[in-house]
């Protein structure tokens, strides 16, 4: 079995690198592309970026406040508070260039999605 793959067979899933993601920040986010230009809060950044309690705002601000929280990752919120707007995350080791990897399912439909920070 694929771990995180409800029931599926791992024989039946294909895995294959779809493209690399340039990090330049220590940190990635996971967002639907049709909300960055309605719900991102661009700003002046602050002198105390990414400092101070987690806010969960879909901003460079908040991605660096849920990247440098204790579990190196977190949920991003809708302007109007609630969750889905995306999540960041730490990449662990820092800048570089990171390969992406998607497993279709029997269908050819993507079923999951891997950016690998370190090899396997």
């Amino acid at each position: 079995m694929v771990p995180g793959i409800r029931g599926q067979e791992e024989k039946k899933m294909k895995r294959k690198k779809i493209g690399e993601i340039g990090v330049d920040g220590g940190q990635a986010m996971v967002c639907d592309p049709c909300y960055i230009e309605s719900e991102w809060k661009s700003s002046d950044l602050p002198q105390d970026l990414g400092k101070g309690p987690r806010t969960h705002e879909f901003s460079y601000d908040g991605c660096c406040r849920e990247t440098l929280s204790k579990d190196m990752a977190g949920q991003l919120n809708y302007k109007m508070g609630h969750a889905g707007a995306g999540v960041a995350f730490s990449t662990g080791w820092g800048d570089g260039v990171y390969p992406v990897y998607a497993t279709y399912n029997e269908e050819g439909r993507i079923v999951k999605v891997e950016v690998l920070f370190d090899e396997e």
